[in-house]
């Protein structure tokens, strides 16, 4: 399996998206959790603009009920992100990420054939 190197950074939903960057990428949306203060995972995605995908799924119009439901909950939640222009390599990064960690909120598998490894942020798996 390939393995690519990205260099993830993060922000809080709440203050920080002006960071992100309007350039293509992946993505993990996580929360806190009280009982150990980890992050854990929720929901992983790809996009060709990582800033509107962010402010989207924050949005009022996110189409993901259950996500929605989730973030309008309030939890500290964090947004991580690696710039990463090859839409190849997205697509196989979003897979391994997806089969990694197995988010609650994704409804359906990424579209990749052939997932490509990737280092991972200190976020962990849905208990």
């Amino acid at each position: 399996m390939a393995e690519v190197k990205l260099y993830w950074k993060k922000c809080s939903p709440k203050t920080d998206f002006e960071t992100v960057p309007g350039k293509a990428g992946v993505y993990i949306i996580s929360t806190l959790q009280k009982s150990d203060d980890k992050y854990e995972v929720k929901y992983v995605g790809q996009a060709s603009n990582l800033k509107e995908r962010a402010q989207q799924h924050w949005s009022k119009n996110e189409q993901n009920v259950e996500l929605k439901n989730h973030i309008a909950d309030g939890y500290a939640m964090k947004f991580s992100y690696a710039e990463l222009p090859s839409q190849s390599d997205r697509d196989g990064v979003e897979l391994f990420l997806f089969k990694h960690f197995d988010p609650v909120y994704n409804k359906c598998t990424p579209s990749a054939k052939t997932p490509m490894a990737c280092n991972l942020p200190e976020v962990r798996k849905h208990k």
